[in-house]
């Protein structure tokens, strides 16, 4: 496999203490399709927002036949505001997700 690419959620912003939508990634091997590949995501969380995975990180998927993996263990967010990375690794290949646990619309005064 030569390269691994984000499909579908990245970018994602929600609210603390909710589930962020499924991680997709696309396993390729000489620009084709890269199905049974191990693919592994790692949570990031330098800012301690108290993101990850249930049952912790890393949740690890094959791919289909269609070369994409995704999550198939729910990413819950943490308490604090900030952001996490969610890394993904398989066979030397890797990518990576950037996603935002928004902050508590109270107690922001302007004051």
């Amino acid at each position: 496999m030569d390269a691994l690419t984000s499909v579908t959620g990245d970018g994602q912003h929600i609210e603390p203490r909710t589930e962020f939508a499924p991680l997709a990634v696309m396993a390729l091997t000489g620009g084709e399709p890269a199905g049974g590949q191990m693919v592994s995501f790692f949570v990031d969380d330098p800012e301690g927002t108290g993101t990850d995975f249930h049952g912790g990180s890393p949740v690890r998927v094959t791919t289909a036949s269609d070369g994409t993996g995704t999550t198939d263990v729910p990413l819950l967010a943490g308490e604090a505001p900030g952001t996490v990375e969610v890394k993904v690794i398989a066979d030397g290949a890797h990518t990576s997700f950037s996603l935002t646990v928004n902050g508590h619309p109270e107690g922001n005064s302007g004051a």
